[in-house]
């Protein structure tokens, strides 16, 4: 492990260095709208906005108060969602209940042509559809609110201020309907980074928004991204290389790790992470990489 590129918050001041002052000169016909999708996490929002503020125009946050599995979050997080709003930072909420989902919706939302199911959409948990219902609430938020593209972030999410104008030019110069790059994770201090790269897994970044263009489950993709986030009709797709532009992922940096291993909704692939969350506590960076998934705690 290594330090990353991001220095250690202090007091109101935001993460990067690299940050301007003002918003870049926008010569690009774009209107670009960001949708959050909170539950927990939410102690890293407020910086993960400071990363993309210059860049984009319009800020949205899907929130619920409740996880997918029943269990109550933060009891200040809707006061802290309504502080960004009234900080400037948030331009609308939106409060999502989860609930579980009938077999003809399953079938509506997931996509007609997926192979990664492995059987029928209403096998697939409830879970995935709250996370794909939460993220295309934020599409249809941004559209509504005149964007002409937008980027589905959960509050771990970070990008540098010059990476995301750039990313921006492309799509608009090569008139593409979607993109993705891929990813850097850092793990419990915003100082230690995990090596070496992924270079398999990707995150979606931005797409066009079109119309009859909806997010559906598992839609088939030319990399390997969160199956919640993949927007339909995505004809002229174009994957930024680590030169280009990387999202910077706190996966692992939390306030309150139990409460991502408990509600995140692929915590089927791991066992309860109950010695994860022990070794996490007492981690420092001599002890090497550790996982919360069986197949990843030896690097």
């Amino acid at each position: 492990m290594k330090k990353g590129f991001i220095k250690e918050s202090k007091g109101g001041a935001g993460l990067y260095s690299d940050m301007p002052d003002k918003k870049p000169t926008n010569t690009t016909p774009m209107k670009l709208g960001v949708a959050y999708n909170v539950f927990d996490g939410e102690e890293l929002l407020l910086d993960s906005i400071r990363s993309i503020k210059p860049n984009v125009d319009y800020i949205a946050v899907v929130y619920q108060v409740t996880s997918n599995f029943g269990n109550k979050g933060n009891p200040k997080l809707e006061k802290r969602m309504q502080h960004l709003v009234q900080m400037g930072l948030v331009d609308e909420l939106h409060r999502f209940e989860p609930r579980n989902f009938e077999d003809e919706e399953k079938y509506a939302m997931c996509s007609p042509i997926a192979t990664e199911l492995g059987g029928p959409p209403t096998m697939v948990s409830n879970q995935f559809y709250n996370e794909l219902f939460k993220r295309e609430k934020g599409r249809q938020m941004c559209a509504a609110a005149g964007c002409t593209h937008f980027m589905s972030m959960d509050t771990d999410e970070y990008y540098k201020v010059h990476e995301l104008a750039l990313a921006k030019r492309i799509m608009v110069e090569q008139d593409l309907d979607g993109t993705a790059c891929k990813m850097r994770f850092y793990f419990k201090e915003p100082t230690y980074e995990m090596l070496p790269f992924d270079e398999y897994n990707q995150v979606p970044l931005i797409y066009k928004i079109k119309p009859n263009a909806s997010l559906l489950l598992a839609h088939p993709y030319p990399c390997v991204v969160d199956p919640t986030r993949r927007m339909s009709a995505c004809d002229r797709f174009y994957q930024f290389s680590r030169d280009e532009i990387e999202m910077h992922h706190f996966s692992f940096v939390r306030s309150d790790m139990a409460s991502k291993m408990t509600n995140t909704s692929n915590r089927d692939n791991h066992d309860g992470a109950t010695q994860f969350l022990r070794d996490f506590t007492h981690w420092t960076p001599e002890v090497g990489v550790i996982h919360p998934h069986p197949w990843g705690r030896k690097v």
